[in-house]
């Protein structure tokens, strides 16, 4: 009987505090009349428990007091809270670009090697574009068919035609306009066709040119006991009429500047295109056979 009355109790005066608690809570909302509201529970108890719940109500009161007087209220408090700072992304950065004395050494390394390559790179840009050397001009001339020879022969199989022997020259001056860069030439490329026929082919040999000076080089082109078939007839043909024998000899160049050994390297490609028209006869004075030529350049 003892032990249920005792129980009975105890819910009673939980009740009594639980509503102690709302009114408590109410009290904060509405910031007026805690007191009086308090006062006029008929369940309110003045306890030790009653009297922490009034002391946390007081600071909970005080502190919404406080964002209320700044004009924001609990939502905006919270709401500021979560909302993402505008200069999180900065400090990202700045955690990515940065190091202190307490940073550990690998870090502070690769912030140092990156600082020297952007450094490194802006200085050699703008060396480059202070001594960035103009293109070279290029121009190329026949200077001549030392020998051209024409005649029946007999190739590796017995079959009887027209054998070619010729050897064409051709002069290829470099003006370096730089003032600072010598001008390094690969070795040119040389073709002698008649028609779409392909009748000799030849490579040169590498060569340099001085810087702000005009070079000069001689190149050679041609073929020895050539068998020509079909076209050996035709070209026979149009020696002795009259019209002259069209060859055409097409050089390819490239060159290139060593401005920053071998980082910046310029790199220039030239193509010269030079028609020839042999005639049957030769001049022993230049040692060639007579033509006309005319050559361009692009």
């Amino acid at each position: 009987m003892d032990s249920s009355s005792t129980s009975a109790d105890r819910e009673v005066e939980q009740q009594r505090l639980g509503t102690a608690w709302i009114l408590h809570h109410h009290s904060i909302a509405a910031g007026d009349g805690y007191s009086s509201s308090m006062q006029s529970c008929p369940y309110y108890v003045q306890s030790p428990l009653s009297s922490t719940l009034d002391d946390v109500a007081v600071k909970a009161s005080d502190e919404e007091d406080e964002h209320d007087g700044d004009g924001g209220g609990e939502e905006e408090y919270y709401y500021e809270k979560m909302r993402p700072s505008s200069d999180q992304g900065g400090g990202v950065w700045r955690r990515c670009f940065s190091f202190s004395r307490s940073s550990s050494c690998s870090w502070i390394s690769v912030q140092l090697l990156w600082r020297f390559l952007v450094s490194f790179g802006l200085a050699l840009l703008v060396f480059y574009i202070a001594t960035k050397p103009p293109p070279p001009k290029v121009s190329v001339e026949v200077a001549g068919m030392s020998e051209f020879q024409l005649a029946e022969g007999v190739d590796s199989t017995g079959v009887t035609t027209k054998i070619l022997t010729c050897n064409c020259s051709l002069d290829v001056l470099i003006k370096n306009k730089s003032k600072l860069f010598g001008l390094h030439v690969h070795p040119p490329i040389l073709e002698l066709s008649f028609g779409h026929l392909l009748v000799a082919m030849s490579r040169g040999s590498k060569f340099y040119a001085e810087n702000h000076d005009s070079t000069s080089f001689r190149l050679y082109v041609g073929t020895r006991s050539k068998p020509m078939y079909g076209a050996g007839r035709n070209m026979q043909d149009l020696m002795e009429s009259g019209r002259g024998l069209p060859i055409v000899v097409r050089v390819r160049l490239s060159s290139y500047f060593r401005v920053v050994s071998n980082i910046i390297r310029p790199k220039f490609h030239h193509k010269a295109e030079c028609m020839l028209l042999l005639d049957k006869t030769y001049d022993k004075k230049h040692q060639t056979q007579t033509f006309r030529s005319s050559c361009i350049v692009s």
